[in-house]
C-alpha cells in the first residue's frame, strides 16, 4: 500500500478494522531519503528491522537509529530519513489520540517480556510464546494475541507491541 505521501511503499500487518483503523502494525522498505508522511492525531512508534539504520530528523532534531532501535513521534511531527548504507526495514506502529497507549519493546536473545499482543522478527529468531517454540523468518509476524502471553527470545530478536493501557 502505498504511503499517505506517495512517497514510499508500507505493508500492513494488522490492524483493528480496514477503514479508519484506531491502530496500525506495518513495515516499510525505505531505499532513500524521504520525508514521511503526516499522520495528525496518531502516535508513532518506529524500528529497524533490516538493514544498517536510518537518522530520523523530527522537527529539526537528529535521531539516530541503528539495528532494533526504536523512535518514537508524533504523526503531525515533520520526519525525514536519512539512510545511512543502503535500504532500511522498519517496523512500524500507529495509534489514534485517546486509544489505549502502546508502545514497541525490542527484545533480544536472552530477553523477554509479558503482555505482548504482536510481534515482527528483526532477522531469523526463535521464540518462545507460553512455552511454545516458533522458528521465525526475517518480518514473520506473530499477531493479537489475545489477552497478551509471555514472549522469551531464544536467539535474534522481535520488536514486541505491548498495550500499556
Amino acid at each position: 500500500m502505498p504511503w499517505r505521501n506517495g512517497l514510499g511503499v508500507q505493508y500492513e500487518i494488522d490492524a483493528d478494522r480496514d477503514t479508519d483503523w484506531i491502530w496500525r502494525l506495518s513495515t516499510a522498505d525505505i531505499d532513500r531519503d524521504v520525508p514521511f508522511s503526516s499522520f495528525p492525531g496518531v502516535h508513532r512508534v518506529f524500528c529497524v528491522a533490516g538493514g544498517s539504520g536510518v537518522t530520523l530528523e523530527v522537527n529539526g532534531r537528529d535521531v539516530a537509529c541503528g539495528p532494533c532501535a526504536v523512535a518514537r513521534f508524533d504523526g503531525d511531527d515533520a520526519v525525514h530519513a536519512r539512510i545511512w548504507d543502503g535500504p532500511v526495514q522498519a517496523v512500524n506502529l500507529m495509534w489514534r489520540d485517546g486509544s489505549p497507549w502502546r508502545d514497541v519493546a525490542v527484545l533480544e536473545q536472552g530477553s523477554s517480556r509479558t503482555g505482548v499482543s504482536a510481534f515482527v522478527a528483526c532477522g531469523e529468531s526463535s521464540v518462545s510464546v507460553d512455552g511454545r517454540v516458533h522458528e521465525l523468518d526475517h518480518l514473520d509476524a506473530v499477531i493479537r494475541i489475545e489477552g497478551g502471553c509471555d514472549v522469551s527470545v531464544l536467539r535474534g530478536a522481535v520488536a514486541a507491541v505491548v498495550r500499556l493501557a
